[in-house]
């Protein structure tokens, strides 16, 4: 418990230093987040340049707003979602993903069941995540967002300017598709 504590102290003296400009502190902090955010950036981005420039974008969004930071909730959570934020405009602003978004309301659901759980537990985190990264940009952002950031259909609907049912529906259409290559590789 008391290294909790002292964590969480060294952790709000870096955050003072960062807002006061400090180089050496956020390149320390840099240093300290770098691999979560990284990761976080990696599941939106085609490929490992793109995540590194969202990441870098995101820490530019995160010194700039340090002091906005109200301590109500995880700070972690906080870096995660100005990270997520960050991804998401990049690929507006560049036009990383196709946005043609055809509304699915009426598309029936469907499920798919894995086949055969044991090539989910044969594959690495790698292999998983490439197969992510090969699904559809909007259906891949969805799955991003609902599987891994725990953002809700309707977060999902505002933050990408589609209908809540369309969010279903891709998040429907990710699983599936993942099922299916998974039980292909059985």
């Amino acid at each position: 418990m008391k290294d909790e504590i002292q964590k969480q102290k060294e952790l709000q003296e870096l955050i003072e230093q960062c807002i006061s400009k400090k180089r050496k502190a956020q390149y320390k902090f840099y240093k300290r987040f770098y691999s979560s955010l990284f990761a976080v950036c990696v599941r939106f981005a085609k490929n490992n340049e793109e995540a590194e420039d969202m990441l870098n974008e995101g820490f530019l969004k995160i010194f700039d707003n340090l002091d906005k930071y109200q301590a109500t909730g995880s700070f972690e959570a906080w870096l995660k979602r100005v990270v997520v934020n960050t991804a998401i405009d990049y690929q507006r602003k560049y036009k990383t993903t196709e946005h043609n978004v055809v509304e699915y309301d009426l598309l029936p659901d469907t499920q798919m069941p894995v086949e055969d759980n044991n090539a989910l537990s044969k594959m690495s985190s790698d292999e998983l995540l490439q197969l992510i990264q090969e699904l559809p940009p909007i259906s891949k952002q969805v799955f991003n967002l609902y599987v891994f950031e725990d953002y809700s259909h309707a977060e999902i609907a505002v933050l990408l300017n589609i209908k809540e049912g369309t969010s279903h529906w891709h998040l429907n259409f990710a699983r599936n598709k993942l099922k299916e290559k998974i039980n292909s590789l059985n």
